[in-house]
């Protein structure tokens, strides 16, 4: 913390500030996001509503029917798994395109669908669906992590973040991912112990932990325990940079250029470097990481990153205008039906009430008329007895008569009630839009395909909120298509999840193989809603059955190449397996059915010799022709005659036409031989006089050597 610079260090004020600021700016979200989540999944009686019922003497109860609902399309997109791909960026240039990038773009994405739908991220996809479901928006944050505690490589991972509603964003973002802001932060609750021990002691001397009416708090007291916030504050910062477009179509900063102008020249390379075709000045953006807490800025790193890590997952919200500003509101799915929920459990609560307020009484009787001996019948009438009772009230003096006992008559429960209570969950289905699309007709008349499809459109309504969760996923893969070629730099082996759901592993920057060093801005991903509802499976299902059978040329079309889709749309215990096993099937009867071809060629060809051989005999056997026919046919020989005479011409045309081409190049050739061999001849003829006259110098020497010594 000391080698932190002072630049920085003086900056805590405000990126404090603009932490309380973002997180006032976004407070009616967050605030609304824990009471639908609290609604739908905990109870949807408040402690005041509780309160004043028990005053009431009302019952306590109440008719949950909103988290139904949300567990419905939960479990109906536990079942889709969204398309992915990666292609091309628009503005490649073609040289590019070539068996490496191709194979790249592949990799990549089965890379991405297998950190996607990895069973190691907690089902992430799920949980992000329920937060925008339950409380209208969610957080995923992307972050990379060493594999294992002995490992030096790191993985690219994606999680949702431990609260959404501790994440906060810039307030002049636009986009729905937020990624177009300035800032994005997450808060991380920690234990004074658990700071202090990673901290020190001296950082929490001048924290308050104290709980204020209004704003927003860095400590805090939760009960008996004392909470420290501790933020992660990710920040754009952009410089200038001098950007070269090459004439190889790539486009780097004047610094790699002169980097990679001084390697070129150390290698000796005797080939001219790609040329500069245009320059521009562009901002370039890097990402900073500041952490710190209410005190102190404890750590300052310039991190990796291109994008901002934190992906804001937007559900189904809507900017209003407050006043002068506009301010984003989000929405949980349910957020409508709050009302009808409250009605119904006001409907059954005073449901309840008359069922235990009901008279238990049976007979209304004066207590003079009552012989004494007879009390027990009227007490228990669930025992069969006579009633009796006194007509007068003195046997001597008849003139006092008394009143007969009456059954009473119950007060029947007021219509209203029961209807309210049955109508809300029409009402509930209206306003979600999740509706029965089989009501009101006549079910005796509708097949199996009818409640199927009246399924699937009652589905319709939650629509947004998947587009958002794609939305937040497309943000995602950016970002990691960008980290990729930053983190994946040494040899390793690569998990992969292929579009037949067959998971793999492969081997990048290794010699022969693949290298993970491609330009992220070449590439281009998009994530889309899948298809593989299995409601809408088993329509597709029925759909090829009744096309088959209404359809012969569809059934023989479809029994030869529509195996794998048959199999897409079929969710039965080792489909996998099939699917494999299908493609060798396939590969069998396209094997026979080329031997099948060739046999019935061979038939044919049999059958045509012997049809041929036939009418020559028939034509043996005709009677000798008329004059006509004998012209006639002579007209048509000499016709044939003809033509052949012209094809004939025609190939010899063609063939002294590829004669003198063949000349003109076989001299070309011969000049090329000659001159060859008149190089080598007068190279061999130079050889040989060098030898000679060496040959010559040798033996003077030696005379010159031997008069010496005989002198």
């Amino acid at each position: 913390m000391a080698d932190i610079a002072k630049k920085h260090t003086d900056r805590l004020k405000q990126l404090k500030k603009s932490v309380e600021e973002a997180q006032e700016y976004f407070g009616d979200n967050v605030k609304r996001y824990h009471e639908f989540t609290s609604f739908v999944f905990k109870s949807s009686l408040s402690d005041n509503e509780a309160s004043t019922l028990a005053e009431r003497g009302l019952p306590t109860i109440e008719f949950n029917i909103l988290e139904a609902y949300i567990s419905r399309l939960r479990g109906e997109f536990a079942k889709q798994q969204p398309s992915l791909t990666v292609r091309a960026a628009d503005g490649v240039p073609l040289s590019m395109l070539d068996k490496q990038f191709t194979a790249t773009l592949e990799v990549v994405e089965a890379h991405l669908r297998a950190i996607f739908f990895d069973g190691a991220n907690d089902m992430l996809e799920y949980n992000i669906y329920s937060d925008l479901l339950a409380g209208g928006f969610s957080v995923m944050r992307v972050y990379t992590d060493y594999v294992n505690e002995m490992s030096f490589e790191q993985n690219i991972c994606i999680e949702r973040a431990f609260d959404p509603t501790l994440c906060v964003f810039d307030p002049l973002a636009r986009d729905s991912h937020k990624g177009d802001g300035r800032f994005c932060a997450e808060l991380h609750p920690m234990t004074r112990e658990e700071f202090e021990k990673e901290f020190g002691t001296k950082v929490t001397e001048n924290m308050k932990f104290t709980r204020s009416l209004s704003g927003f708090d860095w400590s805090f007291q939760n009960e008996q325990e004392e909470i420290v916030l501790v933020c992660d504050y990710y920040e754009k910062q952009t410089k200038k940079e001098t950007i070269l477009k090459l004439s190889n179509g790539h486009s780097v900063t004047q610094r790699e250029y002169d980097e990679f102008l001084e390697e070129w020249e150390k290698r000796g390379l005797i080939e001219q470097p790609p040329a500069i075709v245009k320059k521009r000045r562009t901002m370039i953006e890097k990402i900073v990481r500041y952490r710190f807490c209410e005190s102190e800025l404890l750590d300052m790193v310039e991190t990796n990153y291109k994008y901002l890590p934190l992906v804001f997952v937007d559900g189904n919200s809507v900017n209003l205008k407050d006043g002068g500003s506009y301010t984003q509101m989000t929405r949980p799915y349910v957020y409508h039906a709050m009302g009808i929920q409250r009605l119904k459990n006001l409907a059954g609560q005073s449901l309840g009430n008359e069922l235990e307020n009901t008279i238990q009484h049976k007979f209304v009787v004066a207590l003079e008329s009552i012989p004494t001996d007879y009390q027990t019948a009227y007490q228990n009438v669930q025992k069969a007895d006579t009633l009796i009772y006194n007509h007068f009230l003195d046997t001597n003096n008849p003139t006092v008569t008394l009143p007969p006992p009456r059954e009473i008559v119950r007060t029947p429960i007021p219509p209203q009630i029961t209807e309210t209570f049955r109508m809300s969950d029409e009402m509930t289905q209206v306003i979600l839009g999740s509706y029965d699309g089989a009501a009101g007709q006549n079910n005796g008349q509708m097949s199996g395909i009818a409640f199927a499809r009246s399924a699937i459109q009652s589905n319709n309504a939650s629509v947004p909120f998947i587009v958002g969760y794609i939305k937040g996923l497309n943000r995602v893969a950016q970002i990691i298509v960008d980290l990729i070629p930053k983190y994946y730099r040494t040899p390793r082996s690569l998990p992969v999840l292929l579009p037949d759901g067959k998971r793999e592993y492969f081997e990048i920057n290794k010699k022969g193989s693949l290298y993970m060093n491609y330009d992220p801005n070449s590439l281009q991903v998009k994530v889309e809603t899948g298809v593989n509802f299995a409601m809408q499976k088993e329509i597709a299902l029925q759909t090829i059955t009744s096309l088959s059978q209404a359809s012969q040329t569809f059934s023989q079309f479809f029994n030869q190449y529509g195996l794998p889709v048959l199999l897409d749309n079929i969710d039965i215990r080792g489909i996998d397996d099939l699917k494999e096993k299908a493609q060798e099937f396939q590969q069998q009867l396209q094997q026979q059915q080329q031997v099948a071809q060739k046999q019935q060629m061979q038939q044919m060809q049999m059958q045509a010799q012997q049809q041929a051989m036939s009418m020559q005999q028939a034509q043996k056997e005709l009677q000798s022709p008329t004059q006509e026919m004998i012209e006639m046919m002579a007209i048509q020989e000499r016709a044939k005659i003809d033509a052949a005479n012209l094809s004939l011409k025609e190939r010899d045309s063609e063939t002294k036409f590829l004669e003198v081409m063949s000349k003109i190049r076989n001299s070309d050739v011969e000049n090329e031989i000659r001159m060859a061999e008149v190089d080598a001849e007068n190279t061999r003829s130079a050889i040989e006089s060098a030898v000679h006259i060496s040959k010559h110098m040798n033996e003077s020497m030696k005379g010159v050597e031997s008069n010496e010594e005989r002198t």
